[in-house]
């Protein structure tokens, strides 16, 4: 086990939330419950000319949630979302974490956004790949829905950093 992934699992939490934090911020206008913290999010692909998406990562106690926005206006400068979808996800061990697109793709939907459930292992290489994937969602754009989809043929990876 390298002592660098402590490192690295905490840049794979911090790089989508600051990206949602900087691209997407704004106001829901259905406010999370009660007890639940933000902890991460991404900006998502849309349909061309239709409106952006967002997915964001609440920790509500001991559980996950995976919740997808849609934005549905703005507020002076900042947007606002609205939530169209949410799962929740409990997680089999401390170690598993939610894997954001920007690292995970699936053979079976190549163009969907993909998050999946499951551990980052270190390559002997430097690069970091998923392992133990036990759930895995897409971004569902015509729905507007997060779709189980089989984890096998998702693969999420990160390069080794210099």
């Amino acid at each position: 086990m390298s002592r660098y992934l402590p490192a690295i699992v905490a840049l794979l939490t911090l790089i989508p939330a600051a990206g949602h934090t900087s691209e997407a911020g704004g106001k829901l206008t259905l406010p999370p419950a009660k007890d639940c913290v933000e902890v991460g999010g991404i900006v998502l692909p849309g349909m061309a000319g239709g409106p952006p998406y967002a997915a964001a990562e609440l920790k509500c106690g001991a559980k996950l949630s995976l919740v997808l926005q849609r934005q549905t206006g703005m507020n002076g400068n900042l947007p606002v979302w609205t939530m169209v979808d949410q799962v929740t996800i409990t997680k089999p061990s401390p170690r598993h974490e939610l894997l954001q697109p920007a690292y995970c793709s699936s053979s079976r939907f190549p163009d969907a956004s993909v998050f999946a459930l499951g551990r980052m292992a270190e390559q002997p290489d430097g690069s970091y790949r998923s392992e133990k994937l036990v759930k895995a969602w897409r971004f569902d754009i015509k729905r507007e829905r997060l779709t189980v989809i089989p984890v096998d043929g998702v693969l999420c990876e990160l390069d080794a950093v210099d």
